[in-house]
């Protein structure tokens, strides 16, 4: 048995365990001989841990984990087709149970064992619960009108190119989200100790106000909050604090389109409007026409706009910047390791998006602004002090 060593030195997607080790069975009725492989999520990718031989549909991992984590467990049984199935590892006695007769194709189009089973993990069942609330909240009766929406949406994605359609669906399921979400805190709160349940702020956090995001993080214990599961959520905290109202505005520096740079600070003692945009957002360039008369009114008051692109594909700027003309500063954001460089920095998550900095070089307000007037009401305020 081929032991994961690399497990003790490598940094992992983990939250910190004292437990002695783990013991992880897999009985799968019908699966026969073959191979059971152990993967673990890193932050490099997947790393296979442990491979041992399954016999009669029966098999045992054994070893110790620094920290809690997700790990997908591969069944090869001899001469049929590999199953994977996510599983939250932490140092306790987990049993996996299912039957090989059960295999089937599942609403996401993967194959997995239905009706199989995980005990010994409370990670793994409250994560399990969490996830399980997409299901529960759709078959309430008060959802039965969203549930139908969605199959028709599912069945023909084209239904929602009829804007009176959409309106209706969008409505449904914004209350649908709203709910599910109600839902998983619920069961978040009731677990402040298990790293999995902090885990799956990761997919709300962005829909949150960082006031919700803060409160609903310090419920957890300080073990959890300070696990490696969870960084992305700690890391998202203490950017969002950086960037509140008030706080300096993170200095950039970006090349225009005939390669001179351009920084924030080279406009010290004006009033900024930093417009984040992508050829190819609809919204974003339907906002030019106002941001240009916003522009021609403003431009001669101490306020410059500063336009930055998040585009991938350079000559896709390029053809938009020769089809709309504008008339204030453009450059293009850096794209490196895998988010965008200075987008990343004001936490742009959608565009359009509109950062006002001070004079001082200090951050007025963050948001989606639809109109002339609503840009002008900030910016007004923002040239009075």
């Amino acid at each position: 048995m081929k032991k994961c060593l690399i497990l003790l030195v490598m940094t992992v997607l983990f939250a910190c365990n004292s437990q002695a080790g783990y013991v992880l069975k897999g009985v799968f009725k019908g699966a026969g001989n073959g191979n059971a492989i152990l993967t673990m999520h890193t932050e490099g990718g997947l790393v296979i841990c442990d491979t041992v031989k399954m016999k009669g549909g029966k098999f045992v991992f054994e070893g110790e984990v620094p920290c809690v984590g997700f790990a997908l467990v591969t069944v090869a049984p001899e001469g049929k087709e590999a199953v994977q199935m996510r599983v939250a590892l932490e140092n306790s006695k987990i049993e996996m149970r299912g039957d090989w007769r059960n295999v089937g194709i599942n609403e996401e189009e993967e194959l997995v064992i239905k009706g199989m089973t995980v005990t010994g993990s409370k990670n793994n069942d409250v994560n399990e619960e969490i996830n399980k609330q997409w299901y529960v909240v759709e078959a309430m009766p008060e959802f039965k009108k969203y549930a139908e929406l969605a199959k028709m949406v599912f069945d023909a994605p084209e239904t929602l190119e009829d804007t009176t359609f959409y309106w209706v669906y969008r409505k449904e399921f914004d209350a649908y989200m709203a709910r599910v979400k109600e839902e998983q805190l619920k069961i978040m709160a009731a677990n402040p100790s298990v790293e999995t349940a902090a885990y799956n702020l990761n997919f709300m956090m962005n829909e949150m106000s960082l006031e919700q995001l803060e409160q609903v993080f310090g419920l957890f214990d300080e073990k959890v909050r300070e696990s490696e599961l969870v960084k992305e959520v700690r890391d998202c905290i203490e950017l969002r604090q950086r960037i509140e109202p008030g706080r300096p505005a993170p200095e950039f520096t970006l090349a225009r389109r005939d390669g001179s740079l351009l920084s924030l600070s080279d406009f010290r003692g004006k009033v900024v409007v930093l417009d984040f945009w992508a050829s190819w957002c609809k919204p974003c360039r339907a906002s030019f026409p106002w941001v240009r008369e916003f522009y021609k009114e403003y431009k001669d008051k101490g306020v410059e706009i500063v336009g930055v692109s998040i585009d991938k594909n350079r000559a896709s700027w390029e053809k938009a910047l020769d089809e709309e003309q504008l008339p204030w500063p453009q450059v293009i954001d850096e794209w490196v390791k895998d988010t965008y460089r200075v987008g990343g920095l004001f936490y742009v998550r959608a565009v359009p998006m509109f950062v006002i900095v001070d004079k001082e070089g200090k951050i007025v307000v963050r948001a989606h602004m639809e109109s002339k007037e609503e840009l002008s009401a900030v910016v007004e305020e923002a040239l009075k002090k």
